[in-house]
């Protein structure tokens, strides 16, 4: 717009050439008639003239149509050749160069012998460091086409790089059809195949490129704030992990949020592949708060042992006492946590076990509803009670329920130091749903994906809880009114100083609660640090208000200690410090077939489908009845039911035989023997030479029998097909007219032409 007012304006007899004097050259006089509620916006009107006017407007619009004039100056023959071939994939005209060398280039239309006369011609200036274009002619007169040779491969994979970065493995299809849409030019399959393959090798150049940033980034993580934490190990100058922890983040679990810490791990899905190492906490709102991450090849014991140390350096412990961590039971971790936090409580995920736990027993409702009342059991008695009503539905899942380690997946043997009952570890899933969109990302980008969104994560989240006029946070009220709604029914009575007995109604199920020590015989106020609903009928009875019951960590005030601190903007790669140290990127992971782009969902999980999913039902085999898999793939049975099959056929005599179970492969073609055709008409085939001699070093025919009245006739032919209008068969013996008929029923018999 500017460009066509700055025209408008010289056509006016503003000269744009004058020093700039603070003022910009664009505006128009206050006295000018042509302005109006827009100002100089506008562009003056201009009359007609005469046809030589109009003739010469409309030449000069072409020349600014066609992107070239006259006097128009490159830097090198190389810029302009890339100009003349966007031209020509814009245009839809094929422009091959008639000159191309060092010094000169001059390009003409393919429709030159056909009449058309576009043509440019552009060489060194003299005196001047510039390529100009000395000669142009603009005049088309042919039409579009739809295959352009100067759209090659290479021009494809960079002009849509930004495409292949979110999609490497786009279809071919797709590329034709983006191609065909938008540039109205057709490309072949191959073309665009290259064209793919170019394009995955400048993302993969991309990825080398950040992961020899790495040193640069991380000294300029550490001159925003020397407090953060970056920690870089490499393999020989090969990139091994990468481990990143800001301190606003540490400073701000340390001070607002319950020791309880969820490990996880997801897969990067670049190139170079790769896990993401993250531990994140539980905020006061009972959401998450990130903490600390790390970029490693390979998900190991030594790879969690050495984030967990680096951890255990930036909160501050040593042996990990008071903290608990929960986990998912990955490659390495339950190792490493035992390793480094040897006086820490480990946890592990109670929906991964039941995973693991379906997959055996085929899982189903019954089970499901039961499992997970044995994980959410509060007490060692209620635990025992629901093993034993799992034991009467199955004794076999009971005993194997026990085996897994249920002190780490129960509810019932979770210590109260960290305030969290939670019995999965859905927080760590959340997060990696959260960064999903920049798992695919190159390194540096992804780690500024996260850490920007953390940045704004941060103020978000604070002022949001900080304008409203609350105690406790929002999630924590709501779990707090439904416990004051399941308090219905339950009396509590009195002992006089702090202790109180609850009982439901009229039964004998009590509890005893203690308000000076906020406990309860039901384990739940202190696994969780809210009040249950025994606590909270004792607390009336107190005539007093639930609310000041609750554990600090739920309280707005510690909510806000949480995200007081701010996290540091950084600055781009052209303003990084430089460092000396070299990183190169590992090896390119190459796996067989087409690569997964979409996550494989685990037994029991929920996916989009709109389709009942029978993974982790157990099969039972129709042939040998084996329980785990189905006659598709059963390795026991067939093979001796095909040999008793064959046996049995062996035995049986030609009447005994059922039709269905012969060949249809014809008599004459599969040798000697007996066959059957599907009516139960039967044949049997011998050699020939048992009854006519055979010459040396030939082939004998093959030969059958037919029964006619008890009258018993040898018809001989060869093996391969006989016609029917051939009367001498092959070794000179006459068929008679008979066996001629009989050949021709059985053809039509076997439904042959």
């Amino acid at each position: 717009m500017l460009k066509k007012l700055a025209e408008s304006k010289l056509e006016g007899g503003l000269n744009l050439g004058d020093d700039f004097d603070g003022y910009s050259d664009l505006d128009s006089p206050s006295e000018s008639e042509d302005e109006d509620d827009v100002g100089y916006l506008v562009a003056p009107q201009h009359h007609k003239r005469g046809r030589g006017k109009q003739k010469q407007n409309d030449t000069e619009t072409e020349e600014r149509e066609a992107t070239f004039y006259v006097g128009q100056q490159f830097e090198n023959p190389k810029t302009f050749r890339k100009a003349i071939i966007d031209y020509s994939i814009d245009k839809g005209r094929n422009i091959p160069f008639s000159k191309n060398d060092s010094t000169r280039v001059c390009a003409e239309c393919e429709h030159k012998d056909k009449g058309c006369k576009w043509r440019i011609w552009a060489s060194w200036e003299r005196g001047r460091r510039s390529f100009t274009v000395k000669t142009f002619v603009s005049e088309h007169t042919c039409g579009r086409t739809p295959i352009i040779k100067k759209m090659t491969s290479h021009w494809i994979a960079e002009h849509y790089q930004n495409l292949f970065k979110v999609n490497p493995y786009m279809r071919v299809q797709d590329i034709q059809e983006t191609i065909w849409l938008e540039k109205g030019i057709r490309v072949s399959k191959d073309k665009a195949a290259r064209a793919r393959r170019r394009g995955q090798a400048l993302i993969v150049g991309e990825y080398k490129e950040q992961y020899a940033l790495l040193p640069r980034y991380a000294a300029e993580i550490l001159r925003s704030n020397p407090g953060n934490t970056v920690k870089l190990k490499l393999d020989a100058n090969v990139f091994d992990i990468l481990y990143l922890c800001f301190e606003a983040l540490r400073k701000g679990f340390l001070a607002g949020c319950r020791p309880f810490i969820s490990l996880d791990g997801c897969f990067l899905k670049g190139p170079f592949g790769g896990q993401l190492l993250v531990a994140v906490g539980r905020d006061g709102n009972n959401q998450m708060f990130p903490l600390a991450w790390a970029v490693c090849e390979v998900e190991s014991t030594d790879t969690w042992s050495w984030f967990l140390e680096l951890l255990a350096t930036d909160l501050g412990t040593s042996e990990g006492a008071g903290y608990t961590f929960m986990s998912d039971q990955q490659k390495g971790l339950l190792a490493a946590v035992s390793n480094v936090f040897p006086q820490a409580e480990s946890r592990v995920c109670a929906r991964h076990v039941y995973c693991n736990f379906r997959g055996v027993f085929g899982g189903g409702l019954e089970y499901r509803k039961q499992f997970w009342t044995i994980a959410k059991s509060n007490t060692v008695n209620h635990f025992n009670e629901n093993i034993e009503v799992m034991r009467g539905i199955s004794h076999e899942a009971a005993e194997d329920l026990l085996k897994r380690n249920y002190k780490k997946w129960c509810r019932a043997f979770y210590t109260p130091l960290s305030c969290c009952d939670s019995v999965d570890n859905n927080m760590s899933e959340v997060f990696n749903a959260y960064i999903l969109s920049a798992r695919h990302k190159p390194i540096i980008t992804m780690l500024e994906d996260i850490r920007e969104g953390l940045m704004e994560r941060l103020h978000k989240k604070r002022d949001f809880i900080g304008k409203k006029e609350i105690m406790l946070c929002p999630r924590i009220q709501i779990q707090l009114e439904k416990h004051k709604i399941w308090a219905r029914g339950w009396n509590a009575y009195w002992d006089g100083g702090f202790c109180y007995g609850v009982r439901e109604g009229a039964t004998q199920v009590k509890y005893v609660v203690d308000l000076n020590q906020h406990t309860c015989s039901c384990n739940a106020w202190q696994v969780s640090g809210i009040p249950c609903k025994h606590a909270i009928v004792a607390i009336w009875n107190k005539v007093d208000h639930p609310e000041q019951y609750v554990n600090a960590y739920f309280c707005k005030q510690t909510y806000m200690k949480a995200y007081e601190f701010l996290l540091e903007p950084l600055n781009g790669p052209q303003e990084w410090p430089t460092s000396d140290s070299i990183v190169v990127a590992p090896k390119v992971k190459k796996v067989n077939g087409r690569p997964k782009t979409k996550r494989r969902y685990g037994v029991g999980e929920v996916t989009a489908s709109g389709k009942l999913k029978r993974t982790g039902c157990s099969m039972k085999c129709s042939l040998c009845g084996v329980i785990g898999h189905n006659k598709r793939g059963c390795k026991n049975a067939p093979k001796q039911q095909q040999h008793n099959n064959h046996a049995t056929a062996e035995q049986t005599t030609p009447q005994q035989q059922h039709p269905r179970t012969s060949s249809a492969i014809p008599m004459h073609n599969r040798g000697v023997g007996i066959y059957t055709y599907p009516n139960g008409y039967q044949r049997i085939a011998t050699p020939i030479s048992q009854h006519f001699p055979t010459p040396q070093r030939q082939r004998p025919p093959a030969a059958f029998y037919s029964d006619h009245g008890g009258e018993q006739t040898i018809y001989s032919f060869p093996a391969h097909d006989f016609p029917l209008s051939q009367t001498q068969p092959s070794q000179g013996h006459t068929i008679s007219s008979q066996a001629l008929q009989d050949l021709a029923m059985a053809r039509r018999l076997e439904k042959r032409p």
